[in-house]
């Protein structure tokens, strides 16, 4: 039997193709319908255009990821993502006819449903799971078994020990715990830092992404996908200054992490910004979501929408090879909740859908031939768990908000990790596992003293170009 945590597109995808395969799964989720996928707006990255190719998808990959990107990983995706198309399309799933385009990419290669293609994708693989009559259960992981490195099952909230040599993490991110945010609230983590406790290997726990254009219409917030800039979107402040272009030559078009600044500097002067939609053609028709979301709030598309940058995703994780293999035999990590070197410093805009339907498709290919993750890429900083004070995860989203945000300085981070310092780490509960993430992302924040994609310093001293380059790992000291 083989055990799936998560029902995003990773674990959903990872599921319907290993038992395609011939193999006995069983999923088990935090809660049904939670998650990113669920509320993905954009869609897919996949060079599948005649004007497009993988190394140019690649290539984009890497410029984005700011010289972390592991290029192996890049590569493996890129190549890998118009062959996951097919098998979605083989399996019944109907893209639309149009490819979008989105900043950071220099082709239009995004494939879309409507403009909320994760929860079109999710509704579909959650068919197929039905159709082939895979068991899906709702529960919380609460500890991974392991003994001498090697994988011997897993507790959870309601059915306790579970004996299992494979287990698949898909369990997401947790970019949830800042207090602007486009995350469910059961982002927060948890895959994560129970794996860390079994003695997984983490790295890049400093890039967590920031989205530029999230809104909030009478308290009901609301992802602005990136597609609206690529179909012609503008961004204004309240002078009604296009702004954008004053920070990076590519406008409304520039990596995420850029305009992500650019609308928080705005802020930060104390201007507001908004989003025009007014030279989209045929809003209506490419945007029926957003579209609906602003008729439920009684406005249309010459209504300028307010925006500001939410935490939106994380970039580190449980570190992987390109088999979604972990340091621990039998445990994979794949999705959100995996760190497999593709986005580095900075993710590509819809590269994360395309990551996560690669591994999960792919994922009958390795499950019976293990070869385990291999490192040599960087530091590794030894932690020591402790008990300590309980922290609520409101608190703990506002100690992020404030000080391991979108502009990050030695003093703020300082206090985030001493606050954490004397947090609880031990404990099998959400506030535990959020507040180790998030010390984790503050001392590899701190650590990092150059910018660098979504990581940004607002000082830094100057160091050896050498250096800038090395990933750091989090191992747990035993």
């Amino acid at each position: 039997m083989i055990y799936v945590i998560g029902n995003g597109i990773a674990g959903l995808s990872a599921a319907v193709s290993l038992k395609k395969n011939g193999y006995d799964v069983i999923i088990i989720t935090k809660k049904i319908n939670g998650g990113s996928t669920y509320i993905a707006k954009g869609g897919i990255a996949a060079a599948i255009s005649q004007e497009d190719s993988p190394e140019i998808h690649a290539k984009d990959t890497l410029i984005v990821g700011a010289g972390l990107s592991d290029e192996r990983a890049v590569n493996y995706v890129t190549t890998e993502a118009p062959k996951a198309i097919r098998t979605m399309e083989d399996w019944g799933f109907e893209f639309a006819d149009d490819l979008r385009l989105e900043g950071g990419h220099s082709k239009r290669r995004v494939l879309h449903k409507t403009d909320e293609t994760g929860r079109d994708v999710y509704d579909f693989l959650m068919g197929k799971v039905k159709e082939l009559n895979i068991p899906i259960i709702e529960d919380k992981l609460l500890s991974i078994i392991v003994k001498d490195n090697i994988l011997k099952g897993f507790i959870t909230k309601n059915r306790g020990n579970i004996d299992a040599e494979k287990l698949i993490l898909a369990t997401g991110g947790y970019a949830y715990l800042w207090k602007f945010t486009s995350n469910q609230s059961t982002n927060t983590g948890d895959g994560i830092a129970i794996a860390f406790r079994a003695g997984a290997l983490l790295a890049d726990m400093e890039f967590v992404q920031f989205h530029p254009t999230v809104t909030s219409l009478d308290g009901e917030t609301f992802l602005l996908t990136e597609t609206l800039r690529g179909e012609g979107a503008i961004l204004l402040n309240d002078k009604g200054e296009r702004f954008a272009f004053k920070y990076h030559e590519k406008g409304e078009l520039a990596p995420r992490d850029i305009l992500s600044r650019a609308i928080y500097s705005e802020y930060l002067a104390g201007r507001q910004v908004f989003m025009d939609l007014t030279k989209i053609q045929d809003f209506e028709e490419k945007f029926p979501v957003f579209n609906a979301y602003l008729k439920r709030h009684g406005k249309d598309k010459n209504f300028k929408v307010p925006v500001f940058p939410g935490a939106h995703f994380v970039d580190g994780g449980i570190r992987v090879n390109i088999r979604g293999e972990t340091n621990i035999k039998g445990l994979y990590a794949i999705g959100e909740v995996s760190d497999t070197g593709l986005h580095g410093a900075n993710r590509l805009a819809s590269n994360s859908l395309a990551e996560g339907l690669v591994y999960g498709i792919n994922m009958p290919m390795y499950i019976d031939k293990w070869e385990g993750l291999y490192v040599d890429d960087g530091d590794i900083i030894n932690i020591k768990l402790h008990s300590g004070n309980s922290r609520k995860i409101e608190e703990i989203r506002n100690i992020n908000w404030e000080n391991v945000g979108i502009i990050r300085d030695k003093d703020k981070l300082s206090k985030a990790l001493e606050i954490y310092s004397i947090s609880d780490f031990i404990s099998s509960n959400e506030e535990s596992n959020a507040a180790l993430v998030s010390y984790l992302t503050a001392y590899a924040a701190l650590t990092r003293t150059e910018s660098r994609g979504n990581h940004y310093r607002s000082y830094y001293p100057n160091r050896d170009d050498a250096n800038w380059k090395k990933r750091i790992y989090f191992s747990l000291q035993k």
